[in-house]
């Protein structure tokens, strides 16, 4: 038996039985705030007050947007991290990435045990953080199969530390965690769309050419590129099979 499994049996009947309540409520979800309340209520019971995630949706291009949602950490802590722009010096975002070229998909990081000296910028991140009461703290995180999105939650208290009961029950609701959020995300893309965009989409959907839409419709072809247009960037999509994608993933996740 592999030592991976092995371990996930030092968990006790309860956490076992909150890990799979975890990973019952990501499937059902379909709206953001719900998705916070269940991060929120798992971070309650593994016993940590302060919350953030981070998401991107290109985590192998340089230039990256990476989205950051605060759930509880001090905003005077992060309104400092924005405005010293210390995201761009965090030990766990360089962790992380050195992790991610390594071909490391899933994976826990116990804060200030890196395997590298920090340099001067990153210490000064670790003793900021600490100085609002983040004393100790973990990240897990995970990338998707086909390298599209990348997902970071972290956890800190300031007397809690994590532990291995910790590591093995983020492990197991992470991968659940990360599809959920791209889920909510590509739903909120598709209802981003008008009332005519959506018209539209559903009849590239069925295969319908410019012109044919315009006829169906009852609009030039030069208005339906316009829409498809603006269509593209709300879906944040390049060409037409993109899009298709897309609304067909968005409508059965609706369902």
């Amino acid at each position: 038996m592999p030592a991976e499994t092995r371990d996930y049996k030092k968990l006790d009947k309860r956490d076992l039985i909150k890990c799979l309540h975890v990973i019952n409520r990501c499937h059902k979800i379909k709206d953001v705030d719900d998705f916070h309340e269940l991060i929120m209520d798992f971070a309650s019971y593994i016993g940590f007050r302060f919350v953030l995630y981070c998401y991107s949706s290109a985590t192998y291009y340089s230039g990256y947007k990476i989205n950051i949602i605060n759930l509880s950490n001090p905003e005077e802590w992060m309104q400092e991290y924005y405005e010293k722009d210390f995201l761009s010096f965090d030990p766990v975002r360089k962790e992380m990435e050195r992790r991610l070229r390594a071909n490391s998909r899933l994976s826990f990081i116990l804060w200030d045990t890196y395997e590298i000296d920090l340099l001067p910028q990153e210490q000064e991140v670790v003793d900021r953080r600490r100085a609002y009461g983040l004393e100790y703290g973990c990240s897990v995180y995970d990338d998707s199969e086909n390298r599209d999105f990348a997902f970071l939650v972290s956890f800190s208290d300031k007397k809690h530390k994590p532990d291995e009961k910790t590591e093995l029950m983020c492990r197991l609701v992470v991968n659940h965690m990360m599809t959920t959020r791209k889920r909510l995300d590509m739903l909120m893309l598709y209802r981003s769309l008008t009332k005519k965009e959506s018209e539209i989409a559903e009849w590239l959907v069925k295969g319908k050419t410019n012109w044919e839409i315009a006829k169906i419709i009852g609009i030039s072809e030069n208005t339906v590129k316009f829409h498809l247009k603006n269509i593209f960037v709300k879906l944040n999509v390049t060409n037409r099979q993109q899009a298709v994608n897309v609304v067909l993933i968005a409508k059965y996740l609706s369902n």
